[in-house]
């Protein structure tokens, strides 16, 4: 696939210095690329940031969206390394969020254009077992399923808030509500059922970047269990607490975020 074509399936956007280090954001699940502005005026003026959205959301070509191919992780991790590709970046920071945390640390090992990951609110899986209580329960997940099929709508507004977290207030509860209602019944559904089948656990003795681990307080999407994890079994990570509630720290406190990531960065040379 040639360069163009991959940049307007994924409506790639380049912004901040051109000759900076590269920054990609890459966002989970219930929104497109918007989401990361609240964050991106601390970012350009000294990094390369790279925006894109995942097929079947905000500017992303919908003639592109393959329910095959994004019935897995690997599917969205094959688009970050092909986004890669085509604008022919190396050394690249992934700032992933949520389940964009594991599609970053599956492209890390299958490419070394990537230098450095940052995993904010990520789970290596999302149903817990004997071996691990980072996720949800075979029940719990049946049950978001139904909801999901029964009424998109009605459940993405009912879950918006404790997505959001307690300190986002009624305006940050309701931007987060309609954010996911621009998403359509039948990608989310798609995508809840990718994401819940994911499990990158194997995958972390394989990576060989070193890894920042960003980890909310009260993050009902994930626990804190889940970074325990991720930290044990990823080579070389840091695990950072951020002093917020809820699944979008980038969102509701995008200072600290900010802050959180920066101290953990290279220092940039003007």
């Amino acid at each position: 696939m040639n360069a163009q074509t991959v940049i307007r399936r994924n409506n790639v956007r380049v912004l901040g210095r051109a000759d900076g280090p590269v920054l990609m954001l890459v966002q989970g699940f219930g929104c497109d690329q918007v989401i990361w502005n609240p964050i991106l005026p601390a970012f350009t003026d000294t990094y390369k940031v790279v925006l894109f959205d995942h097929v079947g959301t905000g500017g992303a070509d919908p003639e592109a969206y393959d329910p095959a191919k994004y019935a897995v992780l690997e599917g969205y991790a094959a688009d970050l390394v092909e986004i890669l590709d085509a604008l022919d970046l190396e050394q690249a920071i992934i700032v992933g969020h949520s389940i964009a945390g594991a599609m970053a640390v599956a492209a890390s090992v299958q490419t070394p254009r990537i230098a450095r990951l940052v995993l904010l609110c990520t789970a290596p899986c999302y149903v817990s077992d004997d071996g691990y209580a980072g996720g949800f329960s075979e029940e719990d997940i049946q049950g978001v399923m139904d909801a999901v099929e029964a009424n998109y709508p009605l459940w993405a507004r009912m879950v918006a808030p404790g997505i959001a977290g307690p300190d986002a207030g009624p305006e940050g509860e309701a931007a987060m509500a309609e954010q996911m209602c621009r998403l359509h019944p039948e990608y989310v559904r798609d995508f809840l059922r990718m994401t819940f089948a994911t499990d990158i656990r194997h995958l972390l003795p394989q990576v060989s970047v070193p890894a920042l681990i960003l980890q909310s307080r009260a993050d009902p999407l994930t626990p804190e269990a889940a970074g325990l994890y991720l930290h044990r079994f990823l080579p070389g990570s840091t695990l950072a607490e951020l002093n917020v509630r809820g699944s979008m720290p980038h969102v509701i406190s995008p200072r600290e975020t900010v802050e959180a990531i920066l101290q953990h960065l290279p220092v940039v040379r003007s």
